[in-house]
């Protein structure tokens, strides 16, 4: 592999990996967060909506990024502007400051939604699908290790906000690589705008996108409510953080697992396998008592999430070669719409009635994602080339 591709290997995955810090951090440091702002996990959840918003129009806008801006300065300015959000976050106690923060973060992360899987794609167009979980397999592991060590820092009296900025160390690789790689033999097929959507995309890419949309929802609900969840079972505070590393614990074991072994598989089946499993121990675990035995379902679920994501956008470009920035921003904005709708919807269900409801949600996302798999399995479509 040349120096170049290894570099750009190595800056897809440190995204991702830092992706998970970003986004778990605010499951398994919200308790710590909220009682620093003198504010509940409810509103602290609404303030997240800014953060997830403020992601997805950077993977809308990645579509002109991708065509107009060199891919290095992409990779400098997004962790750029990661640094300085995280420090308007991490060194205030206003609330306005705080959510100026988020705004700065989120439309960093953004670009790295869309830029990581696009580097990898369009780098190596050989074993796609197990590339892709590789990728997620880095989010997967930093997700796992992410409430580990908050807990353990928060654990011996470090504060949310210095956890936060340890955890920075990745974005600060991320900007070196990026100064030391040559980005210009990275290609894409180009969009032609004289062809409508209908005829180069076809019914796969729409119900890929509706499935990514409904898992990054469902994923995002689990993480964030799962620590508050197992305290109301009776976790205390440790306990329930280790929940949260034993579902992504799974997780990173299966984007492993499919990363060596997926090419065995078609990826519908893998798809569908993974949903009963999920469904399943989803449900289960909503009804169990006891700690031991939710954590035995919690990583059961993890396991029958762990490939969805990566298996979900291999199944809408499957066939082909390369890809557009517009279908890979109209894939990657159907996730980030999920990782906004989970916020507000997840909020007022837990400040209206309970977190055990809260949950149950993505039970009911979780079936409907079993049924869009279903039809993707049984329903014959035509790839349309572009």
């Amino acid at each position: 592999m040349g120096k170049n591709r290894k570099n750009i290997m190595i800056i897809s995955y440190t995204m991702f990996a830092y992706m998970g810090i970003a986004f778990l951090s605010q499951g398994s440091l919200k308790l710590e967060m909220a009682e620093n702002f003198g504010i509940t996990t409810s509103k602290l959840q609404y303030l997240f909506t800014v953060f997830s918003t403020a992601s997805m129009v950077t993977v809308i806008a990645n579509k002109v990024f991708l065509e107009r801006v060199p891919l290095k300065l992409e990779v400098i300015l997004s962790s750029i502007f990661i640094l300085v959000g995280t420090f308007f976050m991490v060194l205030t106690k206003n609330i306005n400051i705080f959510m100026i923060g988020l705004i700065l973060s989120g439309l960093g992360i953004g670009v790295y939604i869309s830029l990581g899987s696009y580097l990898i794609i369009n780098t190596f167009t050989e074993d796609r699908n197990g590339k892709l979980n590789f990728l997620h397999f880095s989010y997967s592991i930093s997700a796992v290790l992410t409430p580990i060590i908050a807990a353990t820092l928060i654990g011996i009296n470090f504060r949310w906000n210095v956890v936060y900025m340890i955890l920075l160390i990745l974005v600060i690789v991320i900007i070196f690589l990026g100064l030391r790689t040559d980005f210009s033999n990275i290609t894409h097929e180009k969009d032609k705008g004289t062809e409508s959507l209908s005829v180069k995309w076809d019914v796969k890419v729409y119900l890929s996108a509706l499935m990514l949309f409904l898992y990054v929802f469902t994923e995002m609900i689990f993480s964030y409510w799962i620590v508050e969840y197992m305290i109301n079972k009776g976790a205390h505070g440790g306990e329930a953080k280790i929940s949260l590393s034993i579902f992504w614990l799974f997780i990173a074991g299966g984007r492993l697992v499919a990363g060596k072994n997926g090419h065995k598989f078609k990826v519908n089946n893998i798809v569908v396998t993974l949903l009963i499993m999920a469904l399943t121990s989803y449900f289960t675990l909503m009804l169990v008592q006891g700690i031991l035995v939710t954590y035995i379902f919690v990583g059961l679920l993890g396991l029958g999430f762990s490939s969805l994501y990566p298996s979900i956008i291999a199944l809408g470009i499957e066939g082909r070669k390369n890809i557009s920035p517009s279908l890979m921003t109209f894939i990657m904005t159907s996730g980030s719409v999920g990782g906004i709708m989970y916020s507000p919807i997840s909020g007022w269900v837990n400040s209206n009635f309970d977190v055990t409801i809260t949950m149950g949600i993505g039970v009911i996302t979780t079936v409907l994602m079993l049924s869009v798999s279903f039809v993707l399995k049984f329903k014959k479509t035509t790839m349309t080339k572009y």
